[in-house]
């Protein structure tokens, strides 16, 4: 997977901005390509364990897809944040995979981002396994 400059510096933005809270969002990209230019906010609408739980707000996501649908582009791939614990994928995080995107994970230690991983998954539900993530 490949993701742009400007698409990667907004997550991790994001996930400074949202600390210490898991913050989220959708990563799209040119039609048919495996290139995301640009990441989406969207609302977390965990309220109780919003440290360390994520779920996109339905509105957020549909809102997203057709504007992505008006300017030819895709879907490629979801992102969050992980406060105070490494870009690793969680058990949850796997459970609610879909297969066909990416999922970038970026760790944020005391409200500065230090890494960003990338998973997918073969099959909904995963397993996940590692995604090389190259900035370009």
């Amino acid at each position: 997977m490949k993701i742009g400059h400007a698409a990667i510096d907004a997550v991790k933005a994001h996930g400074a901005e949202g600390y210490p809270h898991e913050i989220c969002g959708i990563l799209l990209g040119p039609r048919g390509g495996r290139t995301a230019t640009e990441a989406r906010r969207a609302r977390n609408i965990v309220v109780e364990r919003a440290r360390d739980r994520y779920e996109i707000d339905p509105r957020d996501h549909i809102r997203i897809q057709k504007e992505a649908d008006a300017n030819g582009l895709d879907i490629l791939g979801y992102y969050h944040s992980h406060p105070d614990h490494p870009a690793q994928a969680s058990r949850f995080d796997t459970e609610r995979a879909w297969a066909g995107y990416v999922y970038v994970i970026v760790s944020v230690a005391n409200g500065e981002p230090v890494d960003a991983n990338a998973f997918v998954a073969d099959s909904d539900g995963g397993p996940f396994r590692p995604e090389p993530l190259e900035t370009v």
